[in-house]
């Protein structure tokens, strides 16, 4: 028996609606052995799809160009090529999506150090996808 594991989801229109996250118990997300192919790695710009105004130090989630994530892949962040106003955390989508699935990253949790607004095809960092499979 696998001991459970929850899922912690949190957007912006959570907020809207009184509710500061969602959390849901999720199955088979238990260690697993991976081959990592730095053969084929995929270097991807992280594009914003829409504008988004920042106050000093406040963090957003901003829609990007849909980068596609194969199953089992490995995304890593980049620290070269990034948007001098602020920090990429993380990409992927606002429902869970399990490792072993294809998936598809279409926003991005940015952070500006300055009062700014990030606009549609600023470059918000870049992204290293490693393709994997299970062993």
């Amino acid at each position: 028996m696998t001991e459970k594991i929850y899922v912690i989801s949190c957007s912006q229109d959570l907020a809207g609606m009184g509710i500061d996250r969602m959390r849901k118990s999720v199955e088979g997300l238990e260690e697993a052995e991976i081959a990592l192919d730095w053969s084929r790695v995929r270097i991807v710009p992280v594009i914003a799809a829409e504008k988004t105004a920042f106050q000093e130090n406040e963090t957003h989630i901003v829609q990007i160009k849909p980068i596609k994530i194969p199953a089992y892949a490995i995304v890593f962040q980049s620290f070269y090529g990034v948007n001098g106003m602020g920090h990429l955390f993380c990409i992927g989508a606002l429902t869970f999506k399990r490792y072993d699935e294809e998936r598809e990253a279409h926003v991005a949790m940015f952070q500006s150090r300055i009062r700014a607004s990030v606009l549609p095809g600023d470059l918000l960092g870049q992204v290293l996808i490693v393709p994997a499979k299970r062993t």
